[in-house]
């Protein structure tokens, strides 16, 4: 039987393998608030008639959601829109700030 490790996010719950031989170790560096998609809008493809089935949902051509349009962060922040989602993210953010600090996992010397 297989065993895998896996990490928790802080801010969103999921989970992710630590490790796998295609992409090799989890990193952490890869979003950059400022620029990073945080709203998209998406539309399904849909799949042709006949083509995939029970099982095998998205290997069809045309299926899965395709992206529309995407908002950063700074475009959402002041929109009344996302103001729950927005203010969800940052409570999150700031809590776990606040509880790194708590740890010992970031020094207050590091916030700046």
């Amino acid at each position: 039987m297989v065993q895998r490790e896996y990490v928790i996010c802080g801010l969103c719950g999921r989970n992710r393998i630590i490790e796998t031989k295609e992409k090799g170790r989890l990193r952490w560096d890869f979003v950059d608030l400022g620029a990073a998609d945080f709203i998209q809008l998406r539309e399904g493809g849909g799949k042709k008639a006949g083509m995939g089935g029970r099982g095998y949902r998205g290997s069809a051509p045309g299926s899965g959601f395709h992206l529309v349009s995407a908002k950063t962060l700074e475009e959402v922040m002041d929109d009344p829109t996302y103001a729950d989602v927005v203010e969800g993210m940052k409570t999150q953010l700031l809590r776990l700030v606040k509880d790194a600090v708590r740890i010992g996992l970031v020094k207050r010397e590091e916030l700046g």
